[in-house]
């Protein structure tokens, strides 16, 4: 009998995502601990360790406990969301588990779960052994103003897999500081222009850390709109709601 692998988990529970095309959505979230990253206006930036709060899952613990969170909030799924109820994966960086993944999204998808990964978008190998497994991806442009390093190609890679198949639905987000220059948000949507074009783009200003002047907003907007039509502002408003 094999096995099964442990992987540490920060946090499990009952939200609304707050950022993104699919604001107020009811979800269930899974936290994992670690990421491949170090970006500093991280906004759960204790996630990217694995600290002894970390609780070590396997695929069934996980699974099992997800499925008591969905009872026990059946009712707000039921009336907010008749659909499939979503489950999302964050972090730290979900796919340095991808092995873990493989185990269980399959296994949620049969018990009638929806997939909901937010990534950054560097790990496009590990993405092609998930993407089947996944209905909407949310992808983050890591800029070298703030994370250190340039992941252009990286991003360009993830982007393509994620939009292949097409049964997925993807959109791609940047964290604007005020570090951030106008010549990345550019290169973001002139990835995106290459790749699908209609795929949408939130700009996302940091309200916790190194907040952007109001003024570089319309700036970025207008110069990423000028590539690709589908173009967002949007804030956090589970920060705003003060909500997990």
């Amino acid at each position: 009998m094999i096995k099964s692998t442990k992987v540490p988990i920060y946090e499990i529970f009952f939200s609304f995502q707050g950022e993104g095309l699919y604001t107020g959505l009811a979800q269930i979230f899974v936290r994992f601990a670690g990421c491949n990253l170090k970006c500093n206006y991280c906004d759960t930036s204790y996630s990217t360790i694995i600290s002894r709060k970390a609780k070590y899952l396997t695929d069934e613990e996980l699974i099992n406990k997800i499925c008591l969170l969905y009872k026990q909030n059946k009712k707000t799924f039921l009336s907010l969301a008749p659909d499939k109820p979503s489950v999302s994966f964050t972090g730290g960086e979900p796919l340095i588990y991808v092995d873990f993944l493989k185990a269980v999204l399959p296994k949620l998808k049969e018990k009638g779960f929806s997939v909901y990964l937010e990534t950054n978008g560097t790990l496009s190998q590990n993405l092609k052994k998930v993407i089947k497994f996944c209905d909407i991806v949310s992808m983050d442009f890591k800029f070298i103003s703030e994370c250190k390093k340039s992941f252009w190609k990286e991003h360009k890679d993830f982007l393509k897999i994620a939009i292949d198949n097409v049964l997925v639905k993807v959109f791609v987000k940047c964290v604007i500081t005020n570090s951030t220059n106008v010549s990345e948000i550019k290169k973001s949507a002139s990835i995106i222009n290459t790749i699908l074009k209609e795929t949408p783009l939130i700009l996302q200003p940091s309200i916790d850390k190194n907040i952007p002047a109001i003024q570089n907003l319309y700036k970025f907007y207008t110069a990423a709109k000028k590539i690709i039509p589908n173009v967002h502002l949007m804030i956090q408003m589970h920060k705003f709601y003060k909500i997990r």
